[in-house]
C-alpha cells in the first residue's frame, strides 16, 4: 500500500470515520512492512495497540445495558411529564395572577376617574322660546300623568269590586257554618 493511501486512512483513524477493515489495514502495515521515519510514531503506537488483547465482553450484557437504558429512559419521560405538568401549572397561577392585577387595576382606573357630569347648556336662544318648549314639557308630563291617573282609577274599581265579591262569598260561608 502506498504511504499516501497510509497517511489517509491514518487521517481519517483520528477523525473517527475510519472502517473496521481500514483499521485492520493500517495494523497489518505497522505490523509487517517497512514504515517510513515520519511514520514511526504511529507504528509505535500500533504496535502497543495490537500487543494489547481483545477485552472479554461478559455474558448478558447487552440485555443488562438494554434494560438499563429503557429503565433510564421511562425515568426521563416520567420526569419530563412531571416538569410539563409543573409548568402547566405555573403558567396557570402566572395567568391568574395576572388577570387579577389587571381586574384590580381596571377598577381602581375607574374608581379613581372623578365623575364630571355633563355642564347645563342652553337649547333656546331667547327666553320665550324658553317658555314655550317649557309649556310643551309640562303639557306633556301632565298628559302622561293624567294617563296613568287613569289607569290607577281603572284598577282602584276593579280592586273594589273584587273585594265586594270576596265579602260576599265569605258572608255566605259564614251563613252556611251557621
Amino acid at each position: 500500500m502506498k504511504v499516501n493511501e497510509i497517511e489517509i486512512l491514518l487521517a481519517r483513524y483520528y477523525d473517527g470515520t475510519s472502517t473496521e477493515a481500514e483499521e485492520k489495514e493500517l495494523k497489518r502495515f505497522f505490523t509487517e512492512e517497512n514504515v517510513p521515519t515520519h511514520l514511526l510514531a504511529e507504528k509505535e503506537l500500533f504496535m502497543q495497540l495490537a500487543d494489547v488483547p481483545e477485552p472479554e465482553i461478559p455474558k448478558g450484557l447487552e440485555s443488562k445495558l438494554s434494560s438499563l437504558i429503557d429503565e433510564w429512559d421511562t425515568h426521563e419521560r416520567r420526569t419530563i411529564k412531571v416538569k410539563k405538568h409543573t409548568r402547566i401549572l405555573r403558567m396557570q397561577w402566572v395567568a391568574s395572577i395576572a388577570a387579577s392585577v389587571l381586574i384590580l387595576f381596571s377598577v381602581g382606573m375607574y374608581l379613581y376617574k372623578p365623575y364630571a357630569p355633563p355642564a347645563p347648556q342652553d337649547t333656546c336662544a331667547t327666553p320665550e322660546e324658553a317658555y314655550a318648549e317649557a309649556q310643551k314639557a309640562l303639557l306633556l308630563l301632565s298628559a302622561t300623568i293624567n294617563k296613568g291617573i287613569k289607569q290607577v282609577e281603572t284598577v282602584h274599581e276593579a280592586t273594589e269590586k273584587m273585594q265586594e265579591n270576596v265579602n260576599e262569598q265569605l258572608n255566605r260561608i259564614n251563613t252556611l257554618k251557621e
